[in-house]
């Protein structure tokens, strides 16, 4: 295990931390960076935190953000979380229509399409998988015209399948829909250019492969799609001089009209900085190493009796997981974390998921498959 990742990640002396796709470790150097803006904050209020030290928070996320997905600063909206923006996002567009997406999905992703379209009078048309796994041809046959939009991830949360984001909007655009992405579980372990890739909104969370702490997230907005769009929540920061606090509601250009209120500062504070740490490692070398590590992890499981892959072998992202035939995920993950580092994993929806970020190795996989290997034969 490399020094430099122990210095800023500790404790992975502790763990074999395979969970990414749950919460992802913070660097040292973020934490540092959080805790001495809160102590100053803390300690000397407005007078640390001046009106230009205040914008300034905000503009050093939306330069970081422009550099991680690829597009312009002023196309950034800063959000406190993922679930906040698709809620602005769905209350801003226009009444009729349909939402496509699929019943698969992580819960945020679909219900404020479900709460607002009673509102609005859309509906909402979910794809079925086909066992876990969506057909990619079925979904790209199901994008009709009549559609407003379709929502979904870049890589699902539980399966860790990865769409074909550049051929998604392209039909999209086709039938005049717009593509509405969940990033979460893809920005900071896959490079991302949404500019390239064609989709109309790129929607990213904090805390999970960006390696940040909770209470962050940032959207990417096509300009000219941000300034058709009345935003769903609004207040003091949306408009064009949020310091002029007065009663004229005249909204920001493009995506920062989609921003409104105070929030946890030291969130962006330390999103801003983790961000500027996958930047200088470079996100090329970061999903190289993330995905030959993740198919060391595919190839070994497969070894094992009585556990199936769930995850594809082609079309992913760093999420591997399984079933386990005759046996609680719960109680394996139980079993192999008895000896050694304890292993860090998720059960979701019945299935045991790990994920493999850059403070993973190969000798991390050996080492999970023969403590499985030895659960499994036990059969405890």
């Amino acid at each position: 295990m490399r020094e430099d990742l122990l210095s800023e990640f500790p404790s992975l002396e502790r763990y074999i931390y395979l969970n990414t796709a749950s919460i992802g470790l913070v660097p040292k150097r973020t934490i540092r960076a959080i805790r001495e803006f809160s102590e100053r904050l803390m300690e000397e209020g407005a007078v640390y935190l001046d009106e230009e030290a205040e914008e300034r928070v905000f503009e050093e996320l939306r330069l970081r953000a422009s550099e991680l997905l690829g597009c312009r600063e002023d196309e950034i909206a800063v959000f406190n979380s993922v679930t906040e923006a698709i809620n602005s996002i769905a209350w801003a567009l226009g009444r009729g229509g349909k939402v496509l997406s699929t019943s698969l999905e992580f819960p945020s992703v679909i219900y404020p399409w479900m709460r607002v379209g009673r509102e609005k009078g859309w509906e909402l048309e979910l794809l079925e998988p086909r066992g876990f796994l969506i057909d990619e041809g079925e979904l790209l046959s199901r994008i009709r015209r009549g559609f407003r939009a379709v929502c979904l991830s870049h890589v699902e949360f539980l399966t860790g399948q990865r769409f074909d984001l550049k051929a998604l909007a392209e039909r999209a655009h086709e039938v005049d829909a717009l593509l509405i992405v969940d990033g979460i579980q893809a920005a900071g372990c896959i490079p991302i250019d949404v500019k390239a890739l064609d989709v109309d909104i790129y929607i990213t969370g904090s805390y999970k492969w960006l390696l940040g702490p909770m209470g962050a997230a940032v959207a990417y907005m096509r300009r000219d799609l941000a300034e058709e769009l009345e935003p769903g929540i609004v207040g003091w920061r949306s408009v064009r001089d949020m310091w002029a606090l007065n009663s004229r509601l005249r909204y920001a250009e493009a995506a920062r009209r989609f921003e409104y209120g105070t929030s946890s500062y030291d969130a962006k504070v330390g999103l801003a900085k983790s961000i500027e740490y996958l930047l200088e490692l470079g996100l090329s070398r970061i999903h190289d190493h993330d995905m030959r590590v993740s198919g060391k992890l595919l190839e070994e499981l497969s070894k094992l009796p009585g556990v199936s892959l769930i995850t594809p072998a082609e079309g992913r992202g760093p999420i591997v997981t399984v079933e386990t035939k005759g046996v609680r995920p719960e109680d394996l993950l139980r079993e192999v974390s008895r000896e050694g580092r304890e292993v860090a994993a998720s059960v979701r929806r019945g299935l045991l998921r790990f994920s493999v970020h850059l403070y993973n190795d190969s000798s991390e996989v050996e080492e999970l498959a023969e403590r499985l290997m030895r659960g499994l034969r036990r059969g405890f």
